[in-house]
């Protein structure tokens, strides 16, 4: 348990937070991530740690720190390692996180009371000292809590908390995605689909590595342009999302619309680079294609600036800070 709570409260105090994290080997990442979560997480919550084929020295450790593990034979991936937490979760709250990272004090008291003070909150995301996604990337914490856009570029899914019984309606992390990425862009469009927000809480800012398990893994670039084939044809295509009962059916068929947009966008976004990828390759003409590659950049992203005044017709402001009334 955090703070000062004994092994006996433990058995009568309802769990706030259950901290979920995966290990695949990085010993030294897990076992700092550990000792972090035990010495800064302020309500009262417990710690499930799910091994994903690790070595021995590795698995132990999982199984003597966690105070519930499952130790998977092989590493089943992020999306069924989670999932597989969220399962056996008894908290209000669930906090998924990377184990290349180190939580500050009070991070889990300030991000619940975020996700408590916003009710369409569906994700509420800490800031972090390092990311190739820069969206939530700071250098210092600060005393803003903001609505992230919705259908922008999503946060990368180094610390999401969110409800546990929202996650469990939603079906979990989506678990078509290869071990590299995916699931959490996928995650952030099935949260705004369900007119729900990500809200991120630049109070608490988590140092993180970044890149820990894909350094490992040969192919992890394949993997990654696989997985994006995945998200958008998915996102293109007519299979919808879990809808949540509390999101009106009219609301969903628009918001489905809206992502089925966006996503079609950043297929011809994903197409042109590629193709400007091929030439410059084939041709090393490199100076030619920066040319062509800013002027398509620029185009598409003043198309997709355009989309998103469109796309937030009928809401609220949507840079609305999270402590406002969180209008419709």
């Amino acid at each position: 348990m955090g703070g000062d709570v004994t092994g006996a409260a433990r058995r009568t105090t309802p769990t706030v937070l259950s901290v979920v994290v995966l290990a695949w080997d990085n010993l030294h990442h897990t076992r700092a991530f550990v000792e972090s979560v035990r010495e800064n997480t302020d309500v009262p919550y417990e710690l499930i740690v799910i091994d994903n084929g690790s070595q021995s020295d590795a698995a132990e450790y999982a199984a003597a720190v966690a105070d519930h593990a499952i130790l998977n034979p092989e590493n089943r991936g992020f999306a069924p390692g989670m999932n597989q937490g969220l399962a056996c979760a008894a908290g209000e709250y669930v906090a998924f996180c990377n184990n290349d990272s180190l939580l500050p004090p009070a991070w889990a008291s300030r991000l619940v009371e975020t996700a408590r003070a916003h009710p369409r909150a569906g994700i509420v995301v800490p800031a972090i000292t390092a990311s190739s996604n820069p969206v939530t990337v700071r250098a210092e914490p600060s005393d803003d809590v903001v609505v992230l856009d919705p259908f922008s570029a999503p946060p990368a899914a180094v610390v999401y908390l969110m409800r546990r019984d929202t996650m469990s309606a939603l079906g979990g992390w989506e678990e078509e995605y290869e071990i590299a990425s995916g699931e959490d862009v996928d995650l952030c469009f099935t949260v705004w689909v369900n007119d729900l927000d990500v809200v991120f809480d630049e109070r608490v800012l988590v140092a993180h590595v970044g890149h820990a398990t894909a350094s490992r893994l040969d192919d992890w670039q394949y993997l990654w342009a696989l997985n994006r084939r995945r998200f958008l044809a998915k996102w293109t295509g007519t299979t919808d999302p879990a809808r949540l009962p509390a999101c009106e059916p009219e609301r969903f068929e628009r918001n489905r619309a809206t992502a089925r947009a966006v996503a079609g966008w950043m297929d011809k976004y994903f197409t042109i680079r590629d193709r400007q990828r091929d030439l410059q390759a084939r041709t090393g003409n490199a100076s030619h294609v920066r040319g062509t590659r800013a002027r398509s950049r620029r185009a598409i992203a003043g198309s997709l600036r355009m989309l998103r005044g469109v796309f937030t017709v009928g809401r609220a402001d949507p840079a609305r800070r999270a402590d406002g009334p969180p209008g419709i």
